[in-house]
C-alpha cells in the first residue's frame, strides 16, 4: 500500500517566509527598544498559535464536534442529595414551552420505587412554564451509606434525562434542588443532520421508527 502523502502544496515556503518576518520583528523591537527605552508587548504568541495551526492536519478542526444523535436523550447531567432516615429529599423542576404550540410535557422517573411526581404531566401554552416536584422519603432503617439511584425523564418537544442520586447517612437535611429545562423545538438545519432526523421535535423518533 502506497504511504498517504501530507505535504502542503506549497511545501515549506510558508514557514521560511514566517521565519523572516520573525527576524525582522525582533530587528525591529531591538530598534524600538533603543530609540525610546521601552520594550515592545511580547509577540510571539500569535507565532506560537499559528506553528500549531500549521500542524494541525488539513480539514481537522477541534470545534467541529459532532453530538450524540438525534433520537439520544438530552443529558441534564447528575444531582446528588444527601439525606438521613425519615428525611424528604426533591428535585423542583421548571419546564418552558418554548415553542409558538400548545405542548404536553410529562415527567416519569425509572429506578427506585417510591418516587413520587407531582404532577405527571401539564399541557403549556406557547412561552408557558410549569413546575414539577419530583421527591423521594428515604426510609427510616436504611443503612448508613446506602444509595438510591433513579432517572428523572423529562418528555415534551424532546426528551430529557437527569440522574438523581441519594445518599442516607447518620446526618442530612431535606433538600431541594433546582433546575431549569428549556424544552425547545429545534429548527435549524445542522451538517451532522441525516433524513432520520424528525424537525422541529425529535423524541417521537427511534432507531426502530425512523
Amino acid at each position: 500500500m502506497a504511504a498517504t502523502s501530507k505535504a502542503r502544496p506549497m511545501g515549506d515556503v510558508p514557514n521560511a517566509f514566517m521565519r523572516l518576518m520573525r527576524a525582522q520583528m525582533r530587528l525591529s523591537e531591538q530598534f524600538f527598544e533603543d530609540l525610546t527605552g521601552m520594550k515592545l508587548p511580547d509577540m510571539t504568541q500569535s507565532w506560537n498559535d499559528w506553528q500549531r495551526a500549521m500542524q494541525t492536519p488539513l480539514g481537522a478542526s477541534s470545534t467541529c464536534t459532532v453530538p450524540p444523535p438525534c433520537w439520544m436523550p438530552k443529558k441534564l447531567g447528575d444531582v446528588t442529595s444527601y439525606a438521613c432516615g425519615c428525611n424528604t429529599v426533591r428535585v423542583r423542576i421548571e419546564v418552558t414551552n418554548c415553542d409558538r404550540v400548545s405542548r404536553l410535557v410529562s415527567v416519569r422517573t425509572d429506578g427506585v420505587s417510591g418516587v413520587k411526581v407531582s404532577p405527571a404531566s401539564a399541557t403549556l401554552n406557547p412561552m408557558r412554564r410549569a413546575t414539577f416536584d419530583v421527591s423521594f422519603k428515604v426510609p427510616e432503617d436504611v443503612e448508613e451509606g446506602t444509595e438510591f439511584e433513579t432517572l428523572i425523564w423529562v418528555e415534551g418537544c424532546h426528551q430529557h434525562v437527569l440522574r438523581w442520586i441519594i445518599v442516607a447517612g447518620k446526618a442530612g437535611l431535606e433538600t431541594t434542588h433546582e433546575l431549569k429545562v428549556q424544552d425547545c423545538p429545534d429548527y435549524r438545519h445542522h451538517w451532522y443532520d441525516h433524513c432520520y432526523c424528525a424537525r422541529p421535535c425529535s423524541h417521537t423518533r427511534s432507531p426502530t421508527n425512523a
